[in-house]
């Protein structure tokens, strides 16, 4: 603490012993720390406002105190408030596991990625009782936007290529914690170390199609397609309201450049006007078909 260890104490060898210390401003609006000995002498003390200390937020508060007699040689500090906490802790109610360990990933011959850890260092008087939580998002992206998956009794995640973007660096990330079962507090561990990988090259199709609902007026919908063909080829996202309903196309398509991959993002809002529980849209992205009129008349060119 800052008074122990900014306490000094000197004596003139007949009768007075002088110690001075230090306590941080910010403490003392809240608590009076006193110098306190074993004997029970008299002693005076006064304060100043001081200088500054590394470990203060702010200035300090100077304490001089003078003690009639020069044998102490034990010290210590009293408080005008009793500070303490207790609690009885049962043991597998509180459980926070080690994180999860050795995860790594390998492309499997369908072209999906798995992913593979090993159960946490002193997990095994658990049992079964373990569920995990895998995140994983392309490295550009924070983690607040990253895929969460929950798992239960296994250490292995397959991930679809068909829900990954081709040419892209991705990274992942899991944790533990007891099952519903368990009857404990389920506090998540920390997170593994973290694994990346790079998805292959694909074909041109759009990728990545998703829409949310923002549970009042609007589905938005977004997909990437790939950024060198997107000066040739205009992309529409067509939907129906009801499997019954006319096909609608959405309007305006919105275009984002990410700097990180060769895909740019478009989207596109579509207004919603009955929503409920029930109600489904279908939705599809696809090349559109352009047409310009030439007239032969307006376009001639002598030879």
């Amino acid at each position: 603490s800052i008074p122990m260890q900014t306490l000094q104490c000197y004596n003139d060898y007949i009768s007075l012993t002088t110690c001075t210390w230090m306590v941080c401003s910010e403490a003392h609006k809240f608590l009076n720390v006193t110098l306190n000995f074993e004997e029970d002498k008299e002693m005076t003390c006064r304060s100043h406002r001081g200088e500054s200390h590394a470990d203060c937020q702010n200035s300090t508060m100077h304490w001089v105190c003078h003690i009639h007699g020069y044998e102490q040689e034990t010290y210590n500090f009293k408080f005008d408030l009793t500070l303490h906490a207790e609690l009885n802790v049962h043991l597998f109610q509180n459980v926070q596991t080690l994180p999860p360990q050795n995860l790594s990933v390998s492309l499997m011959r369908s072209g999906d990625f798995l992913l593979t850890w090993k159960a946490p260092d002193g997990s095994q008087g658990l049992g079964d009782a373990l569920e995990y939580e895998v995140t994983y998002k392309r490295k550009w992206e924070s983690w607040e936007q990253a895929v969460s998956l929950l798992l239960s009794n296994t250490t292995r995640c397959h991930l679809g290529h068909k829900d990954l973007v081709p040419e892209t660096s991705y990274v992942a990330r899991v944790r533990t914690r007891l099952g519903q079962a368990s009857g404990s507090s389920r506090q998540y561990s920390k997170w593994s170390t973290e694994v990346s990988w790079e998805t292959p090259e694909s074909d041109l199709q759009p990728k990545n199609l998703r829409c949310l609902f923002n549970g009042a007026d609007r589905l938005t919908c977004s997909w990437e397609v790939k950024k060198a063909i997107v000066t040739s080829v205009l992309f529409g996202l067509f939907f129906r309201a009801t499997l019954a309903s006319a096909e609608e196309e959405c309007s305006p398509v919105h275009e984002q450049a990410l700097p990180h991959i060769p895909y740019v993002v478009q989207s596109c809002e579509i207004p919603v006007s009955n929503s409920s529980s029930q109600r489904q849209y279908h939705v599809s992205v696809r090349a559109k078909t352009e047409e310009k009129l030439i007239e032969p008349w307006k376009n001639s060119e002598l030879l």
